[in-house]
């Protein structure tokens, strides 16, 4: 977190969190897609390899269209969990100011 708590960093905060709703859900459903692309590439690539099992799923595996199908879902992996995370982080800050403020009135 940045520097103290105070109501304008509490508003920042909250604004961020109803600002980032859609765009969360949206980079959640990208993950998705993103893991549902790449195990079908991967499945792909096994069915129209030959060999033993063991030899189409190591092709599958190591198939470039795979690893690049992998590689765009981390990266949209990667994305959520930061915007998750930041979400957490101001989530906090409002928890923070709340309970500050309720400390205050209790005391004052």
């Amino acid at each position: 977190m940045r520097g103290p708590v105070t109501q304008s960093r509490m508003e920042e905060a909250l604004e961020y969190l109803s600002d980032t709703d859609e765009a969360c859900a949206e980079l959640g459903a990208d993950m998705e897609r993103a893991e549902f692309r790449a195990k079908r590439t991967k499945s792909t690539v096994f069915t129209l390899s030959a060999g033993s099992v063991a030899e189409r799923n190591a092709l599958a595996d190591t198939h470039p269209d795979t690893e690049a199908a992998y590689e765009k879902y981390f990266e949209a992996h990667r994305k959520f969990n930061a915007m998750r995370n930041k979400r957490g982080t101001e989530s906090i800050v409002v928890e923070t100011w709340r309970s500050l403020n309720a400390n205050r009135r209790q005391g004052g």
